[in-house]
């Protein structure tokens, strides 16, 4: 099943073939700047936004769902990636349905480096220290065509009104509910934002909920970090 849908997700174009990605992976290169590997979000936000792709990724995978804003196991069997499997049982471990925002912000703690420690696994990206002001660790692309698939690809869809696989839609939700919207539209050929609004509005309930709470949770850090 996974394979299917990803394939039909990146598409193909000539002479380069994209690799197979899941939906946090995804997010975190369309989060990155694709030739520096720098940040093109706050790590709080960032947090958020591969927290919310986790869950999504379990939505795609059919193993939780969305009830009244708390999340509801589904399928309690394992899921085939490890770290997805490590946030179903984190799911799994909770006597009663939790809210969608408290998973955001508890899994967003640790998302960022979960995700990036399964790209570098992959061999999407690597590690490498940058000496500028203070010390820190970056994650550069290894493939600047891969590392620029994820925005490329959904700017060329979305320019020319094609049909959309389900987890790009998911994707281009994510993408303008953390604010990266910007991003797309300068990949964009046309103005893209009506009929992204229309895919977005016509995902299923779940994942519509997922993508209006992952919004709202960028706000509260927002507003947080202005207090």
């Amino acid at each position: 099943m996974l394979g299917t849908w990803v394939n039909e997700a990146n598409g193909t174009r000539p002479g380069w073939a994209p690799r197979e990605l899941l939906l946090a992976d995804d997010f975190f290169l369309a989060a990155h700047d694709d030739v520096t590997g720098k940040a093109r979000l706050t790590e709080r936000a960032a947090g958020i936004g591969l927290a919310a792709s986790l869950l999504g990724e379990l939505m795609l995978f059919r193993k939780i769902t969305i009830q009244r804003a708390h999340v509801v196991v589904m399928d309690r069997r394992p899921v085939p990636d490890a770290l997805v499997h490590l946030v179903l049982e984190d799911v799994l471990g909770e006597p009663e349905p939790q809210p969608v925002r408290d998973w955001l912000r508890y899994l967003g703690r640790n998302a960022y480096e979960l995700v990036a420690q399964r790209m570098v696994r992959e061999g999407l990206v690597r590690m490498a220290e940058t000496k500028r002001f203070r010390r820190s660790i970056v994650y550069r692309p290894v493939d600047l065509n891969a590392a620029a698939w994820p925005v490329v690809r959904l700017a060329q869809k979305l320019s020319r009104r094609e049909a959309i696989a389900l987890p790009d839609v998911v994707l281009a939700g994510l993408i303008r509910a953390t604010g990266l919207d910007k991003y797309l539209k300068l990949e964009a050929a046309v103005d893209i934002g009506e009929y992204q609004r229309l895919l977005i509005n016509g995902l299923p309930g779940p994942l519509r909920i997922l993508i209006a709470e992952t919004e709202a949770a960028i706000g509260e850090a927002v507003l947080h970090h202005r207090m």
